[in-house]
């Protein structure tokens, strides 16, 4: 939106770079919150801003930014899909039937 108001004043075919992939992953990762939409934009659009200086000191292929993105999209996906699943995760919680049977 920043770009369209400040840089170019209305939308054309010259802004088509890639930023629907960055909004979807920037929505899932704020869980559609318009609150938390703001923070994790920051952390995107940092990374994305950053990936040239990344590649020039660290001598990374042009791709790195998006596979770092890729990255933290398939942690959270993986996260989300696991969680509960495993009992080691679920220590300091009590399971629903252990508490009715505690109370009685």
């Amino acid at each position: 939106m920043v770009e369209v108001a400040a840089v170019h004043g209305r939308a054309n075919a010259s802004l088509v770079a890639g930023y629907g992939y960055t909004g979807i992953l920037v929505a899932f990762v704020a869980r559609q919150n318009p609150l938390g939409v703001i923070p994790v934009a920051l952390l995107l659009g940092g990374i994305g801003a950053s990936g040239g200086l990344l590649q020039r000191n660290f001598n990374l292929p042009d791709a790195s930014v998006n596979v770092l993105q890729g990255i933290l999209f398939m942690v959270i996906l993986a996260a989300e899909t696991l969680y509960g699943r495993f009992s080691a995760w679920n220590f300091g919680r009590q399971s629903a039937a252990s508490t009715a049977e505690a109370v009685v």
